[in-house]
């Protein structure tokens, strides 16, 4: 019985956060900080189907690209978009309820991090 108990309760875990849904906030970064205060808006809709997580990121819902690669693994989401030929900006981010927070990279190298929040 332990045993079966443990095991719900481990597969629970790996379970993906469903991240469905629209979601506003802001990415802080060296480079924003000298241009626009620090931060810039980050805006991300999103749908998952079990893992794969497909949709768009960009800086508004007026401003938005396709995500290339989008995966929710238990409390980790990572997607990767091309706002331009020759850039991946990669978002590396904890589901926190209706928050998520985390790293923003382009290129690999790690430019700021972000802060968003679900739309209701």
């Amino acid at each position: 019985m332990r045993l079966i108990v443990l095991c719900f309760l481990l597969a629970a875990t790996l379970v993906a956060a469903d991240v469905t849904g629209k979601w506003r906030g802001t990415i802080r970064s060296e480079m924003a900080a000298q241009t626009a205060g620090g931060q810039i808006p980050a805006y991300l809709a999103l749908e998952q189907s079990d893992s794969r997580v497909t949709g768009a990121a960009g800086g508004s819902e007026k401003m938005l690209f396709k995500i290339q690669t989008g995966r929710s693994e238990g409390d980790r989401l990572t997607v990767e978009a091309s706002p331009k030929e020759g850039t991946v900006l990669q978002f590396i981010l904890t589901v926190k309820g209706d928050a998520l927070e985390g790293d923003v990279k382009e290129n690999g190298r790690n430019i700021g991090t972000a802060r968003l929040t679900r739309e209701r």
